[in-house]
């Protein structure tokens, strides 16, 4: 962890009263002083009924710092940054009405705001010490997370969508919190509380992720364009522990142009402060934990990086962890990528890397269903819905879940409707199976008495979401917004069959596909005339 040095203080030519009230303050060498607590009377107030607690971590963004056995703390004091506790196992942090983790305290001696959104208010002298409530919490060992891609509504209609596609079937899950990954709205940082409200239903803690789309473009930087955010959602960057994970929150938007228009391009990246911190963050991991970084825009295959030897950096950090997951959105497709060496990640086995589908899919556009609600389909023919994150002590798992379907609905199978007893064709079937890995084995058979047969992966379009589109296409003056562009689905796999119909009938195509993480099922009828 790297060492905190601080100066000698400057002199001030203050009011004496002024003097002594920053002096209280740890201010005048420019740090900040405060207790982690056990908050025993659930008062938010440090005082006599409250147990100091020892060994806890607080970081202004930074440095990261550690309790004394009086459970006190000292940080250097940074503008226009945060000062957080860093939540440990067993232990729950303040949650407000929204379901919102509240850990840190902002400072901005000068606010941080653009010119269309309200922003973050000057913070000017922080009061007395800040300090950390901290409840005992019960952790399991095994886990359950609840992941959103982009939720990203344009304005509230976009809202009452997620409100009826995605929101009744886990209102009462038994995940043990949620996690946004960035891009909450589309621009209009006015949505955020519309947001945050509807999903607090879910009744369970939501940690939020800023994305690429929840800054205030008016802003003169890209500190400034967070200003609302910082507002309304606090860190745009931190840490978190809970049962045996460390969740690490990145902001890995890397804007250009930061003098004259700082939003008018944008590139994965990261800046010092962050590095700094994720370096103090992994050398103090317990090395059983599993570290699990969370992001907005994947690492690889999706936006460049903006310095090539900060990727470099980055990839080294990693990879002194080898119990490593990263977890991002952005892409509005769903896939798992493994980072390995051709791309700079220097670990014995690749960084898995999912790129998590979106609760918006592509962005609510297609044709409605009887309820009004677009059916969404992202790109690569993923539907619209959202993850469940499985860990524990030796192992983790991603489970897929398309909003308004049954657990087991995994797949797209495609194959023709009806074909001729006489025809000496093949067949071809393809099955677009949303969460297997790539290495997943995938076989097809006709029937209950059929022969296995292997399917062969292929990246390419999905000829469902290809149908939808031209079917849409037909449609001049669609009153809804039509589907954009297709891209190759990652996780289609494709057989031929010929010269197996020996009369006619119906019969059934029968697809099973096995990875380490689950087995899925599906089933489609082809007519023989």
């Amino acid at each position: 962890m790297k060492k905190l040095f601080l100066g000698v203080a400057t002199v001030l030519f203050l009011l004496p009263a002024l003097l002594n009230e920053a002096a209280a303050y740890g201010q005048i060498n420019n740090t900040v002083k405060g207790v982690v607590y056990h908050d025993r009377n659930i008062n938010g107030e440090f005082d006599s009924y409250d147990k100091p607690i020892k060994g806890i971590a607080v970081s202004n963004g930074r440095d990261v710092v550690i309790t004394n056995r009086k459970g006190e703390y000292e940080i250097p004091l940074r503008d226009d940054a945060s000062i957080f506790v860093i939540k440990p196992r067993n232990w729950s942090v303040k949650i407000d009405d929204d379901q919102v983790p509240r850990f840190y305290k902002m400072h901005s001696s000068t606010g941080l705001s653009g010119a269309n959104f309200e922003g973050l208010q000057p913070t000017a002298l922080l009061q007395n010490a800040v300090n950390f409530p901290l409840y005992p919490s019960k952790e399991p060992k095994n886990i359950k997370g609840l992941i959103f891609g982009d939720t990203q509504p344009r304005n509230d209609k976009e809202i009452y969508y997620m409100s009826q596609d995605i929101i009744p079937d886990l209102i009462g899950t038994d995940a043990h919190f949620g996690v946004t990954l960035g891009d909450i709205v589309f621009n209009d940082l006015n949505l955020f509380d519309h947001v945050a409200s509807s999903l607090s239903t879910i009744g369970i803690p939501m940690w939020y992720i800023p994305g690429n789309h929840d800054a205030d473009y008016t802003g003169k930087n890209s500190i400034e364009g967070r200003g609302t955010w910082f507002n309304k959602f606090g860190p745009n960057y931190y840490s978190f522990s809970y049962g045996p994970a460390h969740f690490i929150v990145l902001d890995n938007i890397q804007w250009s142009g930061e003098d004259k228009k700082p939003y008018s391009n944008y590139r994965t990246g990261l800046g010092e402060d962050q590095m700094t911190f994720l370096e103090n963050e992994i050398e103090r991991l317990d090395k059983k934990q599993w570290l699990v970084v969370m992001s907005h825009i994947p690492f690889e295959g999706s936006t460049p990086w903006a310095n090539k030897s900060e990727k470099e950096a980055f990839y080294k950090l990693l990879a002194q962890h080898d119990k490593t997951i990263s977890l991002a959105a952005h892409t509005h497709r769903h896939y798992h990528h493994f980072i390995g060496k051709e791309e700079g990640f220097p670990g014995d086995e690749p960084l898995h890397t999912v790129s998590v589908g979106t609760v918006c899919g592509a962005w609510w556009s297609g044709s409605p269903d009887e309820y009004g609600i677009p059916h969404a389909m992202m790109s690569d023919g993923t539907p619209n819905g959202y993850a469940f994150l499985h860990i524990n002590e030796k192992k983790w798992r991603l489970e897929w879940r398309t909003a308004g379907k049954p657990a087991d609905f995994q797949m797209h199978i495609d194959a023709p409707e009806v074909i001729s007893i006489d025809s000496k064709d093949k067949i071809e079937v393809t099955a677009n199976i949303f969460n297997a890995l790539p290495d997943a084995e995938v076989k097809i058979r006709v029937g209950e008495k059929g022969d296995w047969i292997d399917m062969k992966p292929n990246s390419q379009k999905d000829p469902i979401r290809l149908a939808q589109i031209e079917r849409e296409g037909q449609i001049d003056k669609a009153p809804w917004r039509k589907m954009g562009g297709t891209a190759n689905s990652k996780h289609i796999w494709v057989a031929e069959l010929s010269a197996i119909f020996e009369e006619s009938g119906v019969y059934y195509i029968h697809i099973k596909s096995k990875d380490k993480w689950f087995e899925y099922e599906g089933k489609r009828l082809i007519h023989v005339k």
